[in-house]
């Protein structure tokens, strides 16, 4: 071999080390932007509590430490403690035998908390008043009777914060209470109510500038396999002391939303004054002096109906009210099971709907928001894949699993307002303003960022257009700066952000199309990730024009500067056979034309009455007993007519047979 040859070799050689090291390097930097909470124990084996400590640090998008002593390492390893990435550290209660508790506060960084888990009435007591410089003095078993359990979350503004006085119900024969000895020092955060009694079960306790926080044992959390949207309150009952220290501890560096946001819904309704009980400047009046904002789903086949003064009201009140899409022709279920909606049919549906709110925006100047209200119930999973072809921003319905889709039992299912976990499209909860919403179920979203999103129908405001303002009311109790939008607008905001360790940002999105804003006087690099499962093709604009991206596994990747106090915009768009220009919008169909007319008819009469709209509510919730019992009677009238009309057809043939003389009768029979 020649020098000159291997020279080359090895300097490729060298080359190749330097681009491993670089590798290995940026693999081990991009590591050190993850928060971690250091979990203290003394086994590696699965509890009850290692599973409520990794379900909440999950859900903030934090990491797991595990660090453990055993008997005598009391002067152990401290290490992880005194990370810089750790915002917060919890110990089992059967590892503060093994701790030296002076050395581990001398350890703990200022202003990281500490929470000590766990604690039961087989924790000694002489633990825990030292751990809480004499605060809490034992832990005790407490029996409760059968009903009228639940926790309180105490008023306490800067830990509970919009949890502050709210009760959740709990199912429990009895609790582990903490006995706090001094008041001073010690303060409960979540009492175990029964009736007026009550049993602290998480304690802070401020110890030389430390907060520590310590939890008595729970009964394991669980996730209810049901569609039911208020099944939130049972999962984070179970995970609250966790989930709120943890809040608390990370700040920034958990997941968050970048915003509060909370949405008003009318289906159905048409821009015509009035529609129903719908009066569009009362409805404004209301918004305007309640603080929100009302959507109307609209229904594409109306696109040409609208009336010119209800049009002026919303080009004058965007910020008030908006459109978004409501189906295509509104029939029953239109894209309900694929049996009897072919996926061809939807398919057709969705492009007609497009084209003909195309023609709507040209026809009144008003702007509306590919965020897709489903008629009647949400559709199978395959529809949601159309939506997502044809960028669709999001879907929002009472449940946000699909028809035909199994039900999650994750912790973020349960607890997030929105999934991605149906063909990678953005589904979103709302509640029905016309049943009572649990106020905890409020206040929990408030506390976890999720948009709130109401609707109703005309009907809702029978008892008057301030129907809403209750509600509205209690929103903007609970979370001051919510800021009430259109459906598109938080769609457009549907991510998590968190601060990374260098000053930069992680993002998680939700929806194909974001905003994201760098409120900061600093430039920052937002490092933006979405699940995709790369079926169609797509391409990436920023602010309009084509930008580059990684697939990194399931997901899609990019790194997005933005300058202090500027707002970027990212779009996925996803290639299709859309052509508007082919997609007919007439009203052919006589019997969708039937449908629209009878339901204004509904609508606009039947519903005027008490026993009308008694009609009306019955109908909705029972409505194939009523088909069939509507089939039933029509059946029977036509046989009833039937029967009527052959007894009347025979007796005309009788009445008609000429009477023949005695003498004629003879003759023919002699």
């Amino acid at each position: 071999m020649s020098a000159s040859k291997l020279k080359i070799e090895k300097t490729h050689s060298q080359h190749m080390w330097l681009v491993i090291l670089v590798i290995c390097f940026a693999g081990a930097w991009q590591s050190t932007f993850a928060a971690n909470v250091v979990y203290i124990r003394t086994s590696s084996i699965q509890t009850d509590v290692s599973r409520q400590i990794e379900a909440a640090s999950t859900f903030y998008g934090l990491a797991v430490e595990p660090v453990y002593f055993k008997e005598g390492d009391k002067r152990g390893n401290l290490a992880a403690v005194r990370d810089p990435r750790t915002v917060a550290v919890v110990i089992d209660a059967d590892a503060l035998l093994v701790l030296n508790r002076e050395d581990f506060l001398r350890a703990l960084a200022p202003g990281t908390p500490l929470l000590i888990v766990g604690i039961s009435d087989k924790t000694a007591p002489p633990l825990l008043d030292k751990w809480s410089s004499g605060a809490i003095t034992n832990c005790q078993k407490f029996l409760l009777g059968e009903t009228g359990n639940r926790y309180l979350f105490t008023d306490d503004s800067d830990v509970n914060e919009q949890l502050s006085g709210v009760s959740l119900p709990i199912a429990l024969s009895h609790v582990s209470g903490l006995v706090i000895n001094d008041k001073q020092k010690g303060r409960a955060l979540i009492d175990a109510m029964h009736g007026a009694i009550g049993f602290p079960i998480l304690v802070q306790v401020r110890i030389d500038g430390h907060d520590l926080f310590f939890a008595a044992e729970t009964a394991p959390f669980k996730v209810p396999v049901t569609v039911n949207p208020y099944r939130q309150q049972a999962v984070f009952a179970g995970l609250a002391a966790p989930m709120i220290v943890f809040h608390y501890a990370a700040g920034e560096r958990a997941w968050h939303s970048p915003g509060s946001y909370a949405n008003f819904t009318i289906d159905d309704i048409w821009l015509r004054e009035p529609y129903g009980f719908v009066n569009y400047d009362k409805l404004l009046q209301h918004a305007q002096q309640h603080n929100f904002h009302t959507t109307v789903a609209f229904i594409p086949w109306n696109f040409d109906r609208s009336e010119p003064g209800v049009v002026s009201l919303f080009r004058a009140h965007p910020d008030r009210l908006s459109i978004c899409i409501h189906g295509n022709n509104h029939l029953h279920k239109e894209f309900g099971p694929l049996s009897e909606h072919p996926l061809s049919e939807q398919r057709a549906d969705i492009k007609q709907a497009l084209a003909r709110m195309e023609q709507f925006r040209e026809l009144t100047n008003i702007p509306y928001d590919a965020v897709m209200v489903f008629p009647h119930s949400i559709s199978p999973i395959e529809t949601f894949g159309l939506l997502k072809r044809y960028n669709f921003l999001a879907t929002a319905n009472s449940l946000n699993i699909p028809s035909n889709a199994p039900i999650p039992v994750d912790v973020e299912s349960a607890l997030r307002a929105v999934t991605l976990k149906f063909d990678d499209f953005p589904s979103l909860r709302r509640y029905s303003a016309e049943t009572d919403i649990p106020v905890p179920q409020l206040a929990i979203d408030a506390f976890l960022g999720n948009p709130m999103l109401f609707y109703a129908h005309e009907s809702f405001f029978s008892s008057g257009m301030g129907a809403f303002d209750p509600v509205a009311d209690l929103v903007n109790k609970f979370q001051p700066n919510t800021q009430w939008k259109s459906l598109g607008y938080i769609a457009r905001h549907l991510y998590l952000e968190r601060l990374r360790d260098d000053g930069n940002y992680d993002v998680a999105a939700y929806s194909s199309t974001i905003e994201i804003s760098n409120p900061h006087p600093h430039d920052a690099i937002f490092f933006v990730s979405k699940e995709e499962d790369f079926s169609a093709p797509l391409t990436v604009l920023v602010d309009g024009n084509p930008y580059s991206f990684q697939q990194t596994g399931s997901e899609l990747t990019l790194e997005l500067p933005i300058r202090g106090n500027s707002t970027r915009t990212i779009m996925v768009k996803y290639g299709n056979d859309l052509n508007l220009a082919t997609v007919s919008v007439s009203h052919t169909s006589v019997r969708v034309t039937g449908v629209r007319l009878l339901s204004d008819f509904r609508d606009n009469v039947v519903s005027k009455t008490a026993l009308g709209r008694l009609f009306i509510r019955s109908y909705a919730d029972n409505g194939r007993v009523w088909n069939g019992l509507m089939a039933i009677t029509l059946v029977s009238l036509i046989l009833i007519a039937a029967v009527i009309g052959y007894r009347h057809r025979y007796k005309a043939r009788r009445m008609s047979i000429p009477v023949r003389h005695p003498a004629e009768q003879m003759l023919n029979n002699p």
